[in-house]
């Protein structure tokens, strides 16, 4: 604040915030939902539903509510052409969504779960479901969805076998000893991985020393030792 006690100068200043993952600037701190909506080109804006991520958890801001963009970590917004609200909850946190289905990387990136985290639909009148990378859960069955994290667990099929590992890469080395029970060694000993049914980041390929992939329910590895002597 300048000596004098008056507020400072913000005239030129830019308020930043990412609307469908695409950046904005405001020269007002405030916005209605409203103006967001129609700063993305969303309009009428009577046709949408404004969802604000709040780092974690998100809810649904009215046209005429006023948001603040100084206030760190809820600069994100979602605009969903729809004029209902879907609610759920992810660990008892609550949020609120535009549209009835919401995938596993929208969920990873509202409630900021890493990679290693699982999310899981709970289902009363049947097993409770994973929510692999690329798949969706859908918010309108029952009312409000209960979806919570476990530590990830991903079967894996190396040499024709079933593994179950933990999490959701795995490395070179780890699948050499996954295939091997005593594994091979020697200068002469050369081992290839070739994979595939692999997550969308990598379908399918080849592995060297050192390197590790993403790993997805069913993906298959061809685990090879080749004596070259």
């Amino acid at each position: 604040m300048p000596p004098d006690g008056s507020p400072p100068d913000r005239s030129g200043t830019k308020y930043m915030f990412f609307l469908n993952n695409i950046r904005h600037q405001s020269a007002d701190p405030q916005l209605t939902g409203r103006d967001v909506l129609g700063q993305g080109g969303f309009n009428p804006a009577t046709d949408h539903v404004l969802i604000q991520v709040t780092a974690p958890g998100s809810h649904s801001v009215g046209l005429d509510e006023r948001v603040d963009l100084t206030e760190e970590g809820r600069e994100t917004f979602w605009a969903f052409a729809s004029d209902r609200i879907f609610t759920f909850t992810v660990d008892e946190r609550g949020y609120e969504w535009g549209a009835r289905t919401i995938s596993e990387a929208e969920l990873r990136s509202i409630t900021g779960a890493p990679e290693e985290k699982d999310f899981v639909l709970e289902r009363g009148d049947e097993p409770d479901l994973v929510i692999d990378e690329g798949e969706s859960a859908d918010l309108g069955e029952r009312g409000t969805e209960r979806i919570r994290t476990v530590r990830a667990t991903t079967v894996i099929i190396v040499n024709a076998e079933e593994k179950r590992v933990e999490g959701k890469r795995i490395s070179f080395e780890a699948l050499v000893k996954l295939a091997f029970e005593n594994p091979p060694t020697g200068p002469n000993i050369l081992i290839t991985i070739d994979y595939g049914d692999g997550p969308p980041a990598n379908p399918k390929g080849s592995m060297k020393p050192g390197e590790s992939v993403k790993i997805k329910n069913r993906m298959s590895f061809d685990v090879t030792a080749t004596d070259r002597s």
